[in-house]
């Protein structure tokens, strides 16, 4: 299957076919619905004999798909930068070398996060005023809307600096990609006082406070998130990340056992069929599948980061938020964001 040339208002999404607990069928059957259901061009970044077979068997070739083949795989049990720096042929160091040289918009992977944040930077680099990134989650809100958490997972053990970047890089992103004009800032710890928290914290906490460019709200807990007093929470992505996994495990769990007790009786169930439409809507609030994947903020260009367990309808969603995020132009929207707030702290 020949890859055909593109223009640029129409370039596809590198989708990294092997990345992912249920790679390469479930990725390139999201790709192909991408193509199919949204019409969005896709390359699908793999091994080539392999991922072809598949599209085949889906009925392919497509119109709008290509194919372009990728021999090595970063798999869960190698060393995210070791690996990326070795495995110069790896679906995500080539998924990303396509967004480098322009013949790709996006980059979308359910594979191994670390490598694909470390593929990032070494491949494209980070924004003016940023050494590390970040992956942003939209947290749902009791009022509607949602919560920006980042980091969710791309760095493990930052520094005070780093989270002050993050701050930065939310009120960017919230003020230029989602017009919101005055972002509030939490930062997540144990208790609201300004001296609660691990050291990160409290150190973070002196930092966030004594910015200008940041609007900052001060610390908030965690069962507070959804309350919706701040637009956008910064923390490390080891505590970011457990709390995102607890929240998604919650909700199932809730779904569950809801969907138990209002179909245990007969007289149940009139009120359960009422309510289905509101608990899905709740449900899927915090279902990665609906939205797919989230950017990781901080690098030139833009990744999408899926769940590792992604089904194709997670994947088809991620290409869908990677579509939308190279339309908003959001790169650009983040360093524009980060020049103005340099002016202010000039």
């Amino acid at each position: 299957m020949e890859r055909t040339a593109t223009s640029r208002e129409n370039l596809p999404i590198a989708l990294d076919a092997s990345g992912g607990d249920r790679a390469p069928e479930q990725p390139v059957e999201g790709g192909v619905r991408a193509v199919r259901e949204l019409g969005i061009p896709v390359a699908l970044v793999g091994r080539a004999a392999e991922v072809e077979r598949l599209v085949r068997g889906l009925g392919g070739p497509f119109p709008g798909l290509t194919i372009i083949d990728a021999p090595d795989v970063v798999t869960m049990e190698d060393q995210a930068v070791a690996a990326v720096r070795r495995k110069s042929r790896a679906s995500i160091v080539v998924a990303i070398e396509e967004v480098k040289e322009g013949r790709a918009s996006a980059v979308v992977s359910a594979g191994h996060s670390g490598a694909v944040v470390a593929g990032a930077l070494f491949g494209l680099g980070r924004l003016p005023g940023i050494d590390r990134p970040a992956i942003a989650i939209p947290f749902p809100k009791l009022t509607g809307g949602s919560v920006l958490l980042l980091d969710a997972g791309a760095v493990t053990d930052p520094r005070p600096q780093h989270l002050v970047q993050y701050a930065r890089l939310a009120t960017a992103y919230l003020r230029y990609v989602d017009g919101v004009p005055e972002p509030r800032i939490g930062l997540l710890s144990n208790g609201e006082e300004a001296g609660k928290g691990n050291t990160l914290v409290r150190e973070t906490h002196s930092l966030l406070a004594a910015a200008p460019d940041i609007r900052f709200a001060g610390n908030i807990e965690a069962n507070a998130i959804i309350s919706g007093t701040v637009d956008a929470v910064v923390c490390d992505g080891f505590t970011g990340n457990v709390l995102l996994k607890t929240a998604e495990g919650t909700a199932a769990f809730v779904q569950s056992a809801l969907r138990e007790a209002l179909t245990a009786r007969w007289y149940t169930r009139i009120p359960a069929l009422l309510l289905r439409r509101r608990l899905r809507q709740v449900a899927r609030s915090l279902d990665y599948r609906a939205y797919g994947g989230a950017p990781l903020l901080g690098v030139r260009g833009i990744v999408i980061i899926a769940h590792g367990r992604s089904d194709s309808t997670a994947i088809k969603n991620a290409v869908a938020a990677a579509q939308r995020a190279a339309a908003s132009g959001l790169v650009d929207s983040l360093m524009g964001g980060m020049v103005e707030q340099d002016a202010q702290r000039a």
